[in-house]
């Protein structure tokens, strides 16, 4: 790459965080009570701030932080993750609102979402998120509770009970505080084993009873991502279990790479390895082009 390549993207990227550090300026200035606008780590402004001013030649990580507001009575948490290249690339947010089910939630993020897809790509638009959320909140507390959990689905759940399964999960990215948080969460409440790595590409291997597992993958694939999807699952007989359950809990794991936000691939192979999962760690990634 050229020298003038490598001026050109830096330019891009200081652009970037320099419209993101003023915009949450603008954010902290309408909501100026202390648990209003709570950064998920409060050394990243400082981090932007050395990189812009070229104290630092690594770019910082992203800024990811919640606004806590009301809106019709209602407590609404509006998650965001910066890329580093918000606003030329489209923000990670998510809503969640202390009167939502499952359905609502999802149904009000996706809205969200196709609504700054097709107006705003491109351009700031955090406060015009809150806007749209404060002119629009009111039509998704009506939408009736998913009918999902009406059937009677109870053979079914029984078949599922009697299988021990594995899921791999794989996503464009996991960097949204939150969702690492709601992920890590939702498994223990079912039970399930496994770990959670963050980062460029994202991934996920969660195990326990099939029926858990897929209530896990429900909530989970709810929230609003760029890409997730299963890429490998493995069942066996409950009998089995014991020899093929690889965790006894589940946990976010970590393989830092000192150069990148992405993951140290190596050290991760050298982790599956350890716990027999060779095989798993390719055929995930055997499927994936854009690490």
């Amino acid at each position: 790459m050229s020298f003038e390549s490598e001026k050109s993207i830096r330019d891009v990227i200081i652009d970037c965080l320099n419209q993101q550090l003023s915009e949450f300026d603008l954010l902290k200035s309408m909501y100026p009570n202390d648990n209003e606008v709570v950064l998920t780590d409060n050394n990243t402004i400082n981090s932007i701030r050395s990189f812009l001013e070229k104290q630092s030649e690594y770019t910082p990580y992203h800024l990811d932080f919640i606004i806590n507001i009301l809106i019709s009575g209602m407590k609404l948490e509006v998650c965001i993750n910066l890329p580093t290249l918000y606003p030329n690339e489209e923000p990670d947010i998510y809503i969640r609102c202390n009167k939502f089910n499952r359905h609502q939630e999802s149904k009000i993020n996706l809205e969200l979402s196709n609504y700054i897809k097709s107006n705003h790509l491109g351009e700031v638009c955090l406060y015009t998120a809150i806007s749209w959320l404060q002119d629009n909140i009111d039509t998704f507390i009506e939408i009736p509770p998913d009918d999902f959990n009406a059937v009677d689905n109870t053979e079914n759940n029984h078949l599922k009970e009697n299988r021990f399964v594995r899921l791999w999960i794989y996503s464009h990215h996991i960097y949204n505080k939150k969702k690492r948080d709601e992920i890590v969460k939702k498994a223990k409440e079912l039970k399930l084993t496994g770990f959670c790595v963050p980062g460029k590409p994202g991934i996920v291997c969660i195990e326990g009873m099939d029926f858990n597992c897929n209530e896990w993958w429900k909530d989970i694939k709810s929230m609003n991502w760029k890409k997730i999807a299963v890429r490998k699952t493995e069942v066996f007989d409950i009998s089995e279990q014991g020899m093929h359950q690889k965790f006894l809990n589940f946990e976010e794991k970590h393989f830092k790479n000192s150069t990148s936000k992405h993951s140290d691939m190596k050290e991760f192979s050298k982790f599956m390895e350890e716990h027999g999962l060779s095989k798993a760690f390719n055929d995930v990634f055997g499927f994936c082009n854009d690490i």
